[in-house]
């Protein structure tokens, strides 16, 4: 099955935690939150409705921080290097599967 890392977006996310009394103290904590991992399943299923059902991602993990250059997770073009993402990432990538 597909799973996913999924980097929100935290300047919109923290606005939505305000508008909806979601109290935090940090990036870590809001995607800990149960809802906002409800709200990010119900954003991935509206935006993967017309696929099939192998094309779905089934489980995602939210990450609390963007992914950068700086952290070598991005090359100077700003592609994905995926090997390192892999390696960095691999005890959560690893927990999806496990579940």
């Amino acid at each position: 099955f597909l799973s996913a890392l999924v980097v929100p977006n935290f300047l919109i996310l923290e606005d939505y935690c305000k508008k909806n009394n979601i109290e935090y103290t940090s990036p870590e904590q809001i995607i800990q939150n149960p809802d906002i991992y409800k709200l990010y399943e119900g954003l991935i299923d509206a935006k993967t409705k017309s696929l099939g059902q192998v094309e779905k991602i089934k489980k995602f993990v939210l990450l609390p921080e963007e992914l950068t250059q700086e952290a070598g997770e991005m090359t100077p073009t700003l592609k994905l290097k995926r090997k390192f993402i892999d390696q960095k990432y691999k005890a959560l990538i690893d927990k999806l599967y496990a579940e």
